[in-house]
């Protein structure tokens, strides 16, 4: 009994270095995050980052205790941040306004915060979400300047403003898990929540210029008392992975989870979707060409680790910080056209050229 009571301090212990809370300033207030980083992370190691996204009403640390990512984190070794919107929401422009807070700001954030302070992997960053957190993940997709591997959506779609003004800079794969009896995003659409799960499923489909009709595969159907079945359904021959598990009689839930907080109809029994969800983001990443932001004409040009400059007698002063503004490098007065980064690490960092602020990235 001894011996097993000590196990169980030993377990409790790690787990709590494991698992942490942490706070950023954004948007004149400061944001709160869970977050758990699997054990014995060395800090030379760079691993993927999972942001997972909770529904409206709900917050990160629910949505931790709810889908248990930090298991399979564990196991497949990457981090899972789990922050909170404000008023446990986010500002996905909704068709109905549940925030206005820059969430999309924020989430960006968090990427700079663990590549700056953990090292994790700019090539495999992801983003999940359920209902209220899948339709923000959708606008990260549409909106963002910051390359995401691959996104999740457990029941949520785009509002008609993201829909209507979808214009993504990447072709990021897109996986989509919706059921058809949702009672609180319906499956065909509304007047509230925004188009169908089909009409979006079109839009990255043109977008990516996949083949318009799914190829249609069953799923295994082992549980016959949870009045719902899957069906996987993939776009092929696109520039991105588009897949859709389409639950037949499936409700507002996590997939395999039986929890009634936060959720509302038949919880499908036939997948463990955090699993699934993990399985399907985990194959992909971003190419060094897409993680470079887009900010227009710049005067500069980067090829490997060496920044050029373009010739002008304008140019009085040249700063390298990283993303949470702490310099690293500074010229005042003289400034080369040509400089060797390559004592830096990988990562992304912010290159100020006089008064204009770029976004780089360092392979």
């Amino acid at each position: 009994m001894r011996n097993l009571l000590l196990w169980i301090v030993i377990l409790l212990a790690l787990d709590a270095k494991s698992q942490q809370m942490a706070t950023i300033p954004h948007g004149g207030t400061l944001r709160v995050f869970h977050f758990y980083i699997p054990s014995n992370l060395q800090p030379n190691e760079s691993v993927p980052l999972l942001i997972a996204l909770h529904g409206l009403t709900q917050t990160g640390s629910g949505l931790m205790d709810i889908t248990q990512f930090n298991t399979i984190a564990e196991s497949e070794r990457f981090i899972v941040c789990y922050p909170s919107g404000l008023q446990n929401a986010w500002n996905a422009n909704m068709n109905v306004t549940v925030s206005t807070a820059d969430d999309k700001g924020f989430i960006e954030k968090l990427v700079d915060y663990f590549e700056t302070n953990y090292n994790t992997n700019p090539s495999r960053r992801y983003l999940c979400g359920m209902s209220n957190g899948g339709f923000m993940s959708h606008k990260m997709v549409c909106e963002s300047t910051y390359c995401f591997a691959a996104i999740a959506s457990v029941t949520g779609v785009m509002s008609d403003t993201t829909y209507n003004l979808c214009n993504p800079l990447f072709a990021t794969p897109i996986l989509q898990i919706h059921g058809t009896a949702d009672p609180v995003v319906l499956y065909n659409g509304g007047p509230s929540t925004g188009p169908s799960v089909p009409d979006m499923l079109m839009k990255y489909q043109q977008f990516y210029g996949c083949d318009p009709n799914p190829i249609i595969t069953p799923m295994p159907n082992p549980n016959l008392t949870d009045l719902s079945y899957p069906e996987l359904h993939s776009y092929v021959n696109g520039s991105a992975d588009l897949k859709h598990v389409k639950i037949y009689g499936g409700g507002h839930q996590w997939p395999g989870i039986a929890t009634v907080v936060g959720g509302a109809g038949n919880i499908n029994m036939d997948f463990y979707s955090p699993q699934f969800i993990w399985n399907f983001l985990s194959s992909k990443s971003c190419n060094v060409q897409s993680l470079e932001h887009y900010d227009g004409k710049k005067p500069f040009g980067l090829t490997e680790s060496i920044l050029y400059l373009s010739h002008s007698k304008d140019r009085h002063a040249l700063k390298i910080l990283n993303p949470l503004g702490q310099e690293l490098l500074c010229y005042v007065g003289s400034v080369p056209e040509k400089i060797d980064l390559s004592f830096l690490p990988m990562g992304r960092y912010l290159l100020q050229i006089n008064e204009s602020v770029f976004s780089i990235f360092l392979p």
